[in-house]
């Protein structure tokens, strides 16, 4: 068995695998595929040994930072955004701009997970 891992900062889609992988998903397959070795070696995927222990949260944004306009990127690097962002407040504030479906879509997933990790 083979693992990889998600290296990109989006969701990574390899079709002859049937893989769906979100950022820094790790995954172990059977066989390496055409799409998955290309991944490799385009520097999306990497190969991981042995298991290593996630971390259960990710690691606390600077609270300083200024919010990203998420009009201004692309859906998936807005979704990817959103999908990092820890502060409840700033995710209901690009709830308010938001206008792209997909966006609003992952805005509410978050916010719904940070809401049920806070309980």
């Amino acid at each position: 068995m083979n693992r990889i891992k998600n290296i990109r900062p989006g969701v990574l889609v390899i079709p002859d695998a049937g893989l769906k992988l979100k950022p820094g998903q790790v995954v172990e397959v059977e066989r390496l595929t055409k799409q998955i070795q290309a991944a490799l070696k385009n520097g999306r995927l990497a190969m991981t040994d042995k298991p290593k222990q996630e971390p259960l949260a990710s690691p606390e944004p600077d609270q300083d930072a200024e919010p990203v306009d998420l009009s201004k990127l692309s859906a998936t690097d807005a979704i990817s955004r959103v999908n990092e962002e820890a502060n409840p407040e700033t995710l209901k504030g690009y709830m308010d701009t938001e206008k792209r479906r997909t966006v609003i879509d992952a805005l509410k997933s978050r916010l719904e997970g940070l809401q049920g990790a806070a309980e």
